[in-house]
């Protein structure tokens, strides 16, 4: 399995759709997880969905993303975990222990995960997953 986190130094970018690298683990079981930094190219939705989609990549970690981003992404088969925040190892792992739903590492603004849809003021931004 290929998981993609949007990093910037050494946490989760803050916006997915101006991220420049991402962390690609490929995941395979007992094994540490291998390691790849790949940077993003693509600056239009549809590009970087693509380029996700080539990789391989079948989970996205990252901050907040555009909606038309999210929606191409996921249009690929793609699963996107977004609005995360944290230092990348701790998200790494709390998504292999499966805590990444924690309101800890929720961004600003958004309540948790498992609690209905949060809208920002102007923004419309929704903080769960889809």
């Amino acid at each position: 399995m290929k998981v993609a986190l949007s990093v910037f130094k050494d946490s989760i970018s803050t916006v997915f759709d101006v991220a420049q690298q991402i962390l690609l683990l490929e995941i395979d079981g007992a094994n540490r997880p291998k390691r790849t930094a790949l940077k993003i190219e693509a600056t239009d939705p549809a590009q970087r969905a693509a380029q996700l989609s080539e990789e391989g990549i079948e989970i996205l970690i990252c901050g907040a993303i555009s909606r038309p981003l999210q929606e191409a992404i996921m249009a690929r088969g793609i699963t996107v975990y977004p609005f995360v925040r944290g230092k990348t190892e701790d998200v790494i792992a709390a998504y292999q222990s499966g805590r990444l739903g924690n309101a800890s590492y929720a961004l600003p603004g958004c309540r948790g995960r498992g609690q209905g849809r949060v809208r920002s003021r102007n923004r419309g931004m929704h903080c769960r997953w889809r």
